[in-house]
C-alpha cells in the first residue's frame, strides 16, 4: 500500500492511500482514498474524501463531512485522470474557499494515477 501526506496550507493536507492490485476493482485497478484533513492543535478533522470503494461502480464517489458523519454528496462523471482531479479540485475549493485555489491546484497535481 503506497500512503502519504501533501501539505495544502498550513491548516489543510491531502492525505491519499493507493492500495495494492486487485482484481475486483476493473478500471484502476485497486482501491484508492484522498481525503482532505484539517489540522487542528490536538488532532486532524475530517473535511471530505474521494474513493472507488464500490467495486459495482467504475467512477469514484466524493463524500463531504456534515454534522460528523461522511455523507455521500456526489459522483464523478469521468474515468479520465485528469478530469477527475481537476473536478475534485473544484470540490475541495468549494468547500475550503477560493482563496486557497492555487495551494489546492498545487497540492492536487502532486496526486499520481491509481491505475499505475
Amino acid at each position: 500500500m503506497e500512503r502519504g501526506c501533501i501539505p495544502i496550507t498550513k491548516d489543510f493536507e491531502l492525505e491519499y492511500r493507493y492500495y495494492d492490485r486487485d482484481p475486483g476493482y476493473k478500471y484502476f485497478n485497486r482501491k484508492f482514498e484522498i481525503i482532505v484533513l484539517e489540522k487542528k492543535t490536538l488532532k486532524k478533522q475530517y473535511v471530505m474524501h474521494m474513493d472507488n470503494a464500490n467495486t459495482r461502480q467504475m467512477m469514484p464517489r466524493v463524500y463531504k463531512a456534515s454534522s460528523g458523519n461522511k455523507k455521500l454528496d456526489f459522483g464523478i462523471s469521468t474515468l479520465n485522470w485528469n478530469d477527475i482531479k481537476t473536478k475534485f479540485t473544484d470540490y475541495i475549493i468549494t468547500e475550503l474557499g477560493e482563496k486557497k485555489r492555487e495551494h489546492v491546484k498545487r497540492a492536487v497535481s502532486k496526486l499520481s494515477s491509481p491505475k499505475l
